[in-house]
């Protein structure tokens, strides 16, 4: 089993999501470790929820949603407060979304399916 190197209980992570699965695999990969979630299903929804919550620690962001995509809701929500790690996700990787979401703002990449040992890697990187 993955470990963390801090204890992140405490810890709030947004996971910006549409997919249910994908969703439901977060929210209790996060929930063994003691980190709070909050969940949008779309850019749209993250944006609303970011600026409304401001013990967010860290967001996961799906690249691809309706309403707007991960990239545009990531733009926002740094724009907001720039210090907040968002992590990117897709399963796109070939097509280029890993570089894009960089130039958005993201801080980090995850190419889904997600394993546990590299979302626990990207936790224990952004939140100390």
């Amino acid at each position: 089993m993955a470990i963390f190197n801090e204890d992140l209980s405490g810890k709030t992570v947004l996971i910006v999501e549409d997919n249910e699965n994908s969703n439901s695999y977060f929210k209790a990969a996060l929930r063994k470790f003691g980190i709070s979630t909050l969940s949008a299903v779309n850019g749209k929804e993250a944006v609303r929820i970011f600026g409304e919550n401001k013990q967010i620690d860290l967001v996961l962001m799906d690249l691809n949603m309706p309403e707007m995509d991960g990239f545009e809701a990531t733009e926002k929500i740094k724009s907001m407060r720039p210090e907040i790690p968002v992590i990117a996700q897709s399963a796109y990787i070939l097509s280029g979304e890993e570089k894009r979401s960089a130039k958005a703002g993201c801080d980090d990449f995850l190419a889904k399916p997600i394993r546990l040992s590299s979302l626990v890697d990207v936790l224990n990187r952004y939140l100390k």
